[in-house]
């Protein structure tokens, strides 16, 4: 059974899926490539070769000088559109994760981070990939992806917080901006080429992706690479202060090494994505040891919300036939005192999948046993309506609710539970106050559409439909869910003219997605 079946934490995403081209150079000259030119991510943009490590160890937070005295090529604002630009089209071609539980541990942590980063780009978004490599990228516009299999093979949350400040700092040192000043003769096809790897490598090819990287990057490797070096680096140093201010356990940074250290020596070829795109020299592993030598040992890292998380990635990117050993895998990382809570909420998760409510509920019981968690309320509430309790297992998460107003996964569930319960005015009315703060969410905009479908809310379905294409790479799709709207709101002033302005507004935006032609 697929995880689909998860209801609301993994429901089906309609897409295109992206099929396996042997012709890199056609795939390279697809308008998704094109157009995304000029917003490659940093991870392609700081590829630089893994021979010849560094010598010299950055021994104190002192920066590299490796600024620019030339004004930035690209305004806030141009990054930002282009950033975007370039998440509607990686989503189109890229299996995401809309997991609400995934997603609001990532944008939290993110957060976190952010708020101890000087960042010229506040308005983040966070893109979860399924993908069972280790990776993590950041664009200039404040796009930030992380891969699957860093939650899942990360065995603390520090290491994946010393990853997500690395980013963090790419971004606030504006590398992008940087690097570009030094590259402006190379061709457009090289970054064609290096976009089109880092899709495919997100899709689990990820040889043909390393082999597209590798390719292309060799012509201009020794130019780009001490920069890249610097660049690291300078990340690096960053990232700790960013991780340390945040309150983490900086040594998560050096556990994090060697993790990546240790998957190189046993998987060769197979590798961690992550060390392509971010090189792992000898001067990066001193300066991580040498700091971890000052980290605070009172602090701790024995996590369950992360721990749990790991569960929801895991279940997302493995196949069905391989999950007992995956989780007998991550079983064993988890730390002793949380076992058998996490055991017994993936036991939970996996009687949900399978439709095995008896179970479900048997096992319910013991979570009474259990630290009381916010995820073991919520799974409670799934079981109830599971059992035709659907009345119970809202009135649970309406009461979570008065103690969490806000939260994500609350309010996601509560609206599946409305909807389960053909209360569609109640999930559409829900589905628009997250979408207030979230509006470029597909999954709710896709939520939102069904609702209205069932309350027969044509206007609405349209005009959510319309949203969903469009953060999905499908502007063209887009403009017609619109024009249906236009047409079936002539008879009203007010909403014809919305419309037709966001008409407008998207045609602009398919200018920022077409520029590279």
């Amino acid at each position: 059974m697929p995880l689909s079946s998860f209801t609301f934490l993994s429901k089906s995403f309609d897409r295109r899926h992206l099929d396996v081209l042997p012709d890199l150079a056609h795939f390279a000259n697809r308008r998704f490539v094109r157009s995304s030119l000029k917003v490659l991510s940093l991870t392609t943009l700081l590829l630089a070769g893994t021979v010849t490590p560094a010598s010299d160890t950055l021994a104190s937070t002192d920066l590299p000088s490796i600024g620019s005295d030339q004004p930035d090529k690209l305004t806030v604002n141009q990054e930002y559109q282009l950033g975007r630009a370039w998440l509607r089209q990686f989503r189109a071609n890229t299996s995401v994760i809309y997991d609400p539980i995934v997603q609001s541990y990532l944008e939290n942590m993110t957060q976190k981070l952010a708020v101890e980063s000087n960042l010229y780009e506040r308005r983040l978004n966070l893109v979860a990939v399924n993908a069972n490599s280790i990776n993590a990228f950041a664009v200039p516009g404040g796009v930030i992806g992380v891969h699957s299999a860093l939650l899942t093979q990360a065995h603390d949350e520090d290491m994946v917080a010393s990853v997500m400040a690395h980013e963090l700092a790419h971004l606030s040192q504006r590398h992008y901006a940087r690097r570009k000043e030094g590259a402006e003769e190379q061709r457009l096809s090289v970054f064609a080429t290096l976009l089109a790897g880092l899709v495919l490598s997100a899709n689990g090819q990820t040889q043909a992706g390393t082999a597209a990287i590798i390719g292309t990057q060799a012509a201009v490797i020794q130019s780009q690479l001490s920069f890249s070096r610097l660049h690291e680096q300078e990340a690096d140093a960053v990232g700790f202060e960013v991780l340390n201010n945040a309150g983490y356990d900086t040594s998560g940074m050096a556990r994090m090494f060697e993790l990546l250290q240790a998957q190189a020596r046993t998987q060769g070829a197979s590798a961690p994505e992550f060390l392509l795109t971010h090189p792992l020299t000898q001067s990066r592993i001193a300066f991580a040891r040498d700091r971890e030598k000052t980290a605070d040992p009172k602090r701790q890292y024995a996590n369950l919300e992360f721990q749990l998380v790991r569960v929801h990635a895991l279940l997302h990117q493995t196949p069905e036939d391989k999950r007992p050993s995956a989780l007998r895998s991550l079983q064993e990382s988890v730390p002793e005192g949380l076992k058998q809570a996490v055991s017994l909420y993936t036991d939970i998760l996996l009687q949900l999948n399978q439709e095995q409510i008896e179970q479900a509920q048997k096992s319910t019981e013991q979570l009474a046993l259990q630290p009381d968690h916010l995820y073991f309320r919520l799974i409670k509430a799934r079981v109830l309506a599971a059992s035709g309790q659907i009345e119970a297992a809202i009135q649970l998460v309406q009461a979570q609710l008065l103690q969490t107003p806000d939260n994500y996964p609350s309010n996601s569930l509560l609206a599946s539970l409305y909807q389960q319960n053909q209360q569609y005015p109640l999930a559409m009315n829900l589905y628009r106050k997250m979408l207030q703060q979230r509006p470029e969410d597909p999954w709710l905009w896709q939520q939102l559409a069904e609702s209205a479908r069932k309350q027969k809310d044509l206007l609405t379905v349209y005009q959510a439909k319309a949203e969903e294409h469009q953060l999905t790479g499908d502007i063209s799709q887009a403009l017609a869910e619109l024009k249906l709207a236009q047409e079936y709101a002539r008879g009203d002033t007010l909403e014809f003219s919305r419309i037709s302005h966001r008409i407008q507004e998207l045609r602009d935006a398919f200018k920022y997605m077409d520029f590279g032609s």
